[in-house]
C-alpha cells in the first residue's frame, strides 16, 4: 500500500495499513482514576490532614504523595484521599503509581493495593481501506468473530511514527466502501483514548514531513495543541544554525503566555516559521543566542502569564523574571519594551 496513514499492530508485529479513519478524533473522555488501599501506613504531614478532612468531608484532595514501602518508594499524582479506617488508607490518584528516588519525605506504609477499577467507556472507531497481514489476515480468512487487542499509529507520509497509543479489540470488518480490495475494521476503542480535532489539525500541518511556511502558525493553537505543535517543530529543529553574534532579533511577545508560546515565537524570530528549540530552559535558550541582541516587544503580557499557571506542575515553569534573568546571565542583551 503506498502512503498508509494508520497501522494496526500487536507487539512489534503490523497486522494492518490503512488508508483513513473515522471516529478517531474526538473530544477525549476522562481517564479512569486509579484506586489504591495504602496497608499498614503511618499518615503524617499533609496526608494526616488529608484524612482527617476525608473523614470530616468524605474526600479531601492532596496532591501529590510520595509512599515508601519495603520494596522502594513510590510517587501517585493529583491524589484524592477517600477514606480511612484503622492503619488502612484508601486513595485515587490520576493513575498507577511510579518508582521516585530522592523523596524526602515519603510516608512509611508496608502494602500498595491496587483496588478493581471500573472499565472505561468505549466507541466505536473503524479504520478504513486497510490491507490486513499476518495473524490479523488469518483470522479473518477462518472467519473468526472478532481478534485481540490491537494498538494504533499515525503515520508520516515518509511512514515515519507521528503518534501511537491503545486500540483496542478488532470486532468487525467489511469491504471497505471507497477502496476496491481492502477492507474497513472496527475496534472497540477507549473513549478517553480520542484524539482532539486541533490535535489533528497539527499533524495534517506537519504530515509531509516540512515546516509550515505561515509566520505565526503556532498562535492558532492553545493548550494541549500547542504543546503538540511545539514538539511537531521541534523534531524538525535539530541542528540549526549558530545566530551570528552582534544580529538583533525582534521577539513579538503579544502571544506568548506560556511556554510552549515563547519557545514558538522565540525560533521563529531566529530561524523562521514551523520550527521549535528541542532544549527549551532559560540557560539552554540563552546558550543558543548567546552575544545576540533580544528586543522583545510587548514583554507584559509574557510578564503576566509566565511561570503563573499551573502553581502545581512538576516540574514548576520558569517565571518571566527567571526567562530574563536567564537569557542575560547567558549572554543575551534582552531589551524589553
Amino acid at each position: 500500500m503506498q502512503n498508509p496513514r494508520y497501522a494496526l499492530l500487536s507487539g512489534r508485529h503490523v497486522l494492518a495499513l490503512c488508508h483513513d479513519v473515522d471516529g478517531l478524533y474526538g473530544d477525549p473522555a476522562p481517564r479512569p482514576r486509579a484506586r489504591h488501599e495504602l496497608r499498614g501506613c503511618e499518615p503524617r504531614g499533609g496526608l494526616a490532614r488529608a484524612v482527617t478532612q476525608a473523614i470530616v468531608e468524605g474526600t479531601a484532595p492532596l496532591g501529590t504523595l510520595d509512599v515508601e514501602t519495603p520494596d522502594g518508594t513510590w510517587r501517585f499524582e493529583a491524589v484524592r484521599v477517600l477514606g480511612a479506617r484503622g492503619d488502612v488508607v484508601t486513595i485515587e490518584a490520576a493513575g498507577p503509581p511510579r518508582r521516585h528516588h530522592g523523596a524526602t519525605d515519603a510516608v512509611p506504609c508496608a502494602h500498595l493495593i491496587p483496588l478493581p477499577g471500573t472499565d472505561p467507556p468505549r466507541t466505536e472507531v473503524t479504520f478504513l481501506g486497510c490491507s490486513p497481514r499476518g495473524t490479523l489476515r488469518d483470522a479473518l480468512a477462518a472467519g473468526a468473530e472478532g481478534f485481540d487487542e490491537v494498538r494504533y499509529q499515525v503515520l508520516r507520509r515518509s511512514g515515519n511514527l507521528q503518534h501511537e497509543g491503545a486500540a483496542g479489540r478488532v470486532t468487525g470488518w467489511d469491504t471497505a466502501r471507497d477502496h476496491h480490495g481492502l477492507l474497513d475494521l472496527t475496534v472497540a476503542f477507549p473513549r478517553s483514548g480520542l484524539v482532539p480535532p486541533r490535535t489533528r489539525e497539527v499533524w495534517d500541518l506537519f504530515h509531509d514531513h516540512r515546516t509550515p511556511a505561515e509566520p505565526g502558525t503556532w498562535r492558532r493553537f492553545t493548550g494541549a495543541a500547542r504543546t503538540v505543535w511545539r514538539r511537531e517543530a521541534a523534531l524538525r529543529s535539530y541542528d540549526l544554525p549558530e545566530p551570528v553574534p552582534g544580529t538583533t532579533y525582534t521577539l513579538d511577545g503579544r502571544g506568548i503566555t506560556d511556554e510552549d508560546a515563547l519557545v514558538c515565537a522565540l525560533t521563529e524570530a531566529v530561524h523562521g516559521p514551523g520550527l521549535a528549540y528541542p532544549s527549551a530552559t532559560p540557560h539552554a535558550l540563552g546558550e543558543e543566542l548567546s552575544g545576540c541582541t533580544l528586543v522583545w516587544h510587548h514583554a507584559a503580557v509574557a510578564r503576566a502569564c509566565l511561570g503563573v499557571t499551573p502553581l502545581l506542575a512538576v516540574p514548576r515553569p520558569a517565571t518571566f523574571r527567571e526567562w530574563v534573568d536567564g537569557l542575560r546571565a547567558a549572554g543575551v542583551r534582552v531589551v524589553l519594551d
